[in-house]
């Protein structure tokens, strides 16, 4: 029985070395660490109003339409309307949280309130040092791959800001897909 355990234990201490020695493979070929911002000044304006076209996808649903955002004095404001003018939703992104306001009736569920507005919070802040999700022990990683700029929050969420300034939001979690594309005003 002994025996067993013993060479049971050396398979896992190997094949944990080939796991890790692999994830250092991947690292190595075409991704640059990188201190660039998510947000540059071509993408959002803390002057004037910004607008995105937008789409939030989750399995085989879609929720497609423009995003309007304002900087306050407290944070971001912003509304979600689909191409008909019809509101989804609108938010509040402050210091610590991002809160969802006047959510549409099919929305207007708790977890799905919960999810989205860590999302959109994650999204908005992801260049803010002082957000709160940068204080968890798990940390953003950004490197630069394929002439994007990619952000890493562990297996969670990750951001990728395509070299057209298209930015894309992965919910590994949860499945759900975001892009947004700036509008030319």
């Amino acid at each position: 029985m002994m025996k067993y355990f013993l060479v049971s234990s050396v398979l896992f201490l190997l094949a944990s070395c080939a796991a890790s020695s692999g994830a250092v493979r991947r690292n190595a070929t075409g991704m640059q660490p990188s201190d660039a911002r998510v947000w540059t000044e071509d993408l959002r304006s803390d002057d004037r109003k910004n607008s995105y076209q937008v789409k939030i996808r989750v399995q085989d649903k879609q929720i497609t339409g423009i995003c309007l955002l304002k900087k306050s004095e407290d944070g971001w404001r912003g509304t979600l309307i689909n191409e008909f003018g019809a509101k989804a939703f609108d938010f509040v992104i402050s210091q610590r949280k991002c809160e969802l306001l006047n959510t549409i009736s099919f929305m207007d569920k708790w977890y799905i309130r919960k999810t989205i507005a860590a999302d959109l919070y994650f999204l908005f802040e992801i260049d803010n040092p002082d957000a709160s999700f940068q204080k968890h022990t798990v940390r953003t990683v950004r490197y630069d791959q394929a002439h994007a700029l990619v952000v890493d929050y562990g297996k969670k969420k990750s951001v990728t800001r395509s070299p057209d300034g298209i930015l894309t939001m992965k919910n590994r979690t949860h499945s759900l897909f975001y892009s947004f594309e700036k509008m030319e005003e």
